[in-house]
């Protein structure tokens, strides 16, 4: 039995019966009406709360609204008797039963019911109808803040066949309600692949059985998988490099390629193992960004040419600079997972197999921890993940479903183009912009929706918008609720741990809810805990190591 129906068929009289009236409609504009009655004391004033939902009863029809302002006159107000109230309600659509008799919920109101309709407070049936009816493989991820016996449902598929994004203020569940989000979704969908981007550490014990997780240890991205604005991000970092270095980089680069593809292969009997490419044409479509093998030391070797020249094309002082800062990256142990392999070898396959799980063997999810890397090679790293996934899904003709959750979203694709970093801002627009056509999604994660590039934000299809203080964050949620709910945004404030407003293509309507208790020991904890069983010298110890890119003792 389905949530939907054992909620349906178990239908209590407390919460709200045909003959429970509260009022009379008196006046429509839009999706905004106001209903005319009169209250006491006790409960009849918890019927009229702000958040209950009320059905303006018509024939057959029950239009749907939502409570949104009580007005009284307080000089007028009576202890001792009834008091005339106006309630303004936002309209959210239709409930009609079909042939069975079951409620069946419409979005919109297709026809205005009369005015002088009697609304009462809505039955639990036709409550559970708006939530739970219309929902494709639906999956209960938490309870409605209205009544916690009425599941909240979403579809998978709809949520991760788009994009999605979970925004809210730090501590307010964002981590566990994306690790509940994305259990659902991989228990639904088997052939789903998911990496996570975690700066923080924090999502390895929600994913024990399910993810492999790669960091600074064990991660082995090799260099040459980088395009030209990657690794200049890398060798430069935090500048934009002068025109002379720019050009004097992506020709190395170009010439590396070219003399890694056309130099044979021998194994360590000296068996030829690849024939070198000696075809100008096929030559001629390698450059600095294709994704060939090449060594540093060609790199150098070039550089060294161009300094032996006695009429070169770029500065001694840029050729100097950039053969002693690839030299510096190569032996900088805080860059191994780039630059620590001595032998340089084709093997794309199994970096991509590694990274986005293909096949799966019982792993679906890799979590990548970007703590502890330097802030250059995130960057570039981020950059490839999200060209690597839309390639991979494209190429694939959609037989690859990934979903890229990004926590710290407004870091890679900021509002101000100014900051961040340009391609990865590209890899990760054109993911939002044409992923869903062959597969692949974007879930966006952040503490400040307002610093979120809006293009990107304006192609989740589903968003939980849990608690926001900020008037600029709220305002960005309130833009992207539908007409007939912004009014919804103003809870966004006042909102608990956990509860959050949904809304979009995943969920039937836009609704307060109340994730599941999903909390477990996160990293911060699990830091407290090494800290307990080791003495102060050896947690010191450890941090030195880690500054020092030194791999712990075992």
């Amino acid at each position: 039995m389905t949530a939907e129906n054992a909620v349906m068929d178990d239908v209590p009289v407390a919460f709200g019966s045909a003959d429970d009236q509260i009022g009379v409609l008196v006046a429509v504009k839009g999706a905004q009406a106001t209903l005319s009655g009169h209250i006491g004391q006790g409960g009849e004033q918890a019927r009229c709360s702000i958040g209950n939902i009320v059905a303006i009863k018509q024939g057959a029809t029950r239009t749907v609204g939502l409570v949104l302002e009580v007005n009284v006159n307080p000089h007028e107000w009576n202890m001792l008797s009834s008091n005339h109230v106006n309630l303004q309600i936002e309209l959210i659509g239709e409930i009609r039963d079909n042939d069975e008799g079951r409620p069946i919920f419409y979005r919109g109101v297709r026809s205005y019911p009369e005015m002088g309709s009697s609304a009462a407070l809505i039955e639990l049936r036709d409550l559970a109808a708006i939530y739970t009816s219309n929902v494709d493989d639906g999956v209960s991820v938490g309870s409605l803040t209205l009544r916690d016996d009425i599941p909240a449902m979403v579809s998978v598929k709809k949520l991760v066949s788009r994009h999605f994004a979970i925004v809210g203020s730090t501590g307010v569940g964002k981590t566990t309600a994306v690790a509940l989000l994305m259990k659902k979704c991989l228990q639904e969908n088997k052939r789903l692949h998911m990496l996570i981007l975690d700066p923080h550490n924090e999502y390895r014990a929600h994913f024990k059985d399910e993810a492999v997780v790669l960091n600074s240890e064990n991660l082995d991205l090799p260099f040459w998988i980088l395009r030209y604005e990657e690794l200049a991000d890398i060798v430069y970092p935090g500048r934009t490099p002068s025109p002379d270095e720019a050009d004097a980089l992506f020709e190395a680069m170009t010439f590396a390629r070219i003399a890694y593809a056309t130099q044979p292969r021998t194994n360590a009997q000296g068996g030829l193992l690849r024939r070198p490419k000696t075809n100008e044409n096929a030559n001629a479509n390698i450059s600095a960004d294709t994704p060939t093998p090449y060594r540093i030391s060609d790199i150098q070797k070039v550089i060294d040419d161009w300094l032996g020249l006695l009429e070169r094309r770029y500065p001694v002082n840029t050729l100097r600079a950039l053969r002693t800062r690839l030299d510096s990256l190569v032996h900088d142990p805080r860059y191994r997972s780039l630059f620590g392999k001595t032998m340089v070898s084709d093997n794309m396959v199994e970096v991509i197999s590694t990274l986005f799980r293909i096949p799966q063997n019982g792993r679906p999810v890799t979590i990548l921890e970007l703590g502890g890397l330097p802030n250059e090679v995130v960057n570039a790293l981020v950059s490839v993940i999200g060209r690597l996934a839309f390639d991979i899904s494209f190429m694939s003709g959609g037989a690859q479903e990934i979903t890229l959750i990004c926590e710290e979203g407004h870091r890679y694709v900021p509002r101000d183009h100014s900051l961040g970093f340009r391609p990865t801002r590209l890899a990760l627009g054109r993911i939002a912009k044409e992923g869903r056509k062959y597969g692949v999604s974007l879930g966006v994660i952040s503490q400040r929706p307002a610093e979120i590039d809006p293009t990107l934000l304006s192609q989740c299809s589903t968003i939980f918008a849990m608690r926001l203080p900020n008037e600029a964050d709220k305002e960005i949620i309130r833009e992207c609720l539908p007409a007939y709910s912004a009014s919804l945004s103003d809870v966004l404030s006042s909102m608990v741990d956990r509860e959050a407003l949904a809304f979009g293509e995943a969920v039937p309507t836009p609704m307060r809810m109340t994730f599941e208790n999903h909390r477990i020991k996160t990293q911060p904890q699990d830091s407290a805990s090494f800290q307990e069983k080791n003495s102060p010298q050896e947690s010191i110890a450890s941090i030195v190591a880690r500054l020092r890119g030194e791999s712990l003792p075992h």
